[in-house]
């Protein structure tokens, strides 16, 4: 489970988040919505390491990774695949999934890579190509493989429909819930694609101004009025 209380975050003197509590369970998947500039992004950012929680504690499986650097966020299981995928464009699939590996310790390369490939069989296909000559939804795929080689508990994933082909959408969309269910990770899904965010989704929580202001099951945001209140829609 990944639990968050009071996080307070910012980008130097201006503060962005101002006390967000919040608590995913192992194989759920949480839709994060909200206004550009809420501050979806910070959060994700601040959870990852990216970003220093300036108040508040992260816990992942009840382990306090509030004051960990990054990559040891990484290893107690919180991957990040951040908005615009930052895949490592001259280096190989296979390579890229690699360094994913790095965060799950000492095991079976050969399995992590597997298993992803087992979930994305165009990687498999093209794992000597390099990722930089990828379309954008093949850099997707690529960038939520390498967090999977982690075996991470948290997944967070920021705008994964963000420049990609419908298709590709839609295989985003079944892929992430089966995800989660069949290797109990905890999902917080943000996302302007709101069909996309619906439908992965069990629950979704909605932040205005750096805080949650409203959260319900997935089946209350296909009401109007709600997403014309929250969302400006």
């Amino acid at each position: 489970m990944l639990t968050v209380s009071g996080l307070k975050s910012g980008y130097g003197a201006l503060p962005v988040l101002h006390g967000v509590d919040l608590a995913i369970s192992a194989g759920e998947v949480v839709g994060l919505l909200g206004r550009n500039g809420a501050g979806k992004t910070t959060l994700l950012r601040t959870l990852g390491g990216a970003l220093v929680a300036q108040a508040g504690t992260i816990r992942i499986d009840g382990r306090d990774v509030s004051r960990s650097r990054t990559y040891m966020r990484a290893r107690a299981g919180i991957a990040h695949v951040p908005q615009g995928r930052g895949i490592f464009g001259r280096l190989t699939v296979e390579e890229n999934l690699e360094v994913g590996t790095r965060a799950a310790g000492k095991i079976d390369v050969k399995r992590l890579l597997d298993e992803a490939y087992a979930h994305f069989p165009i990687l498999r296909d093209r794992r000597r190509q390099m990722a930089g000559t990828f379309s954008g939804g093949q850099q997707q795929m690529l960038a939520i493989a390498r967090a999977l080689c982690g075996q991470p508990k948290a997944l967070l994933l920021d705008e994964p429909s963000e420049g990609i082909q419908p298709n590709i959408v839609q295989e985003i969309g079944e892929l992430v819930p089966r995800l989660a269910r069949e290797r109990g990770i905890a999902v917080l899904l943000v996302e302007q694609n709101l069909d996309l965010a619906l439908h992965a989704s069990g629950r979704c929580i909605v932040m205005d101004k750096g805080l949650i202001v409203h959260a319900a099951e997935t089946s209350a945001f296909r009401n109007e009025e709600l997403l014309a209140q929250f969302l400006a829609l």
